[in-house]
């Protein structure tokens, strides 16, 4: 015999952790549906800020291997996104984003914050309210996290 469904109403933890598992989904969709991957963004990312990098200096930004950074790049210059330069008194080649890459990018990031933005509409005036207790909210998480 199948136990009774519990109706009691869920703790605050659950709850939270419930909406979170909601808000990884919907995060993973627009991932998803995004014309650039996760790795092509976040190397996009980085290189947005016009600073032209070795490969050592992006692994060491996002915290990757050699490894995985050689792949990712590699994939990246393969779709037109980067550019190798070579920078005179430099022995390693440097790596900057494209033209085509850098609209690629600002183009994801349009639509990533227009979502983000369609969310916040939602809350009307309490907008301030929600950033405010979410940054708080993440803070202290983090926080029991790294315990």
């Amino acid at each position: 015999m199948t136990p009774a469904p519990d109706h009691r109403p869920l703790g605050d933890d659950r709850r939270a952790a419930g909406l979170l598992v909601q808000l990884e989904v919907h995060r993973r969709m627009a991932e998803h549906r995004s014309p650039l991957g996760v790795a092509d963004g976040r190397l996009l990312w980085l290189l947005s800020d016009g600073r032209p990098r070795t490969l050592r200096e992006i692994g060491d930004a996002l915290r990757l291997e050699q490894s995985t950074v050689n792949r990712q790049v590699n994939g990246a210059l393969a779709a037109g996104l980067l550019r190798r330069i070579a920078e005179p008194g430099r022995s390693a080649r440097l790596v900057e984003p494209t033209d085509e890459g850098l609209a690629a990018y600002e183009s994801a990031t349009a639509t990533a914050l227009g979502e983000f933005e369609a969310g916040l509409a939602a809350l009307g005036a309490e907008v301030g309210t929600f950033l405010d207790l979410l940054d708080r909210f993440v803070d202290a998480y983090g926080d029991a996290v790294r315990r």
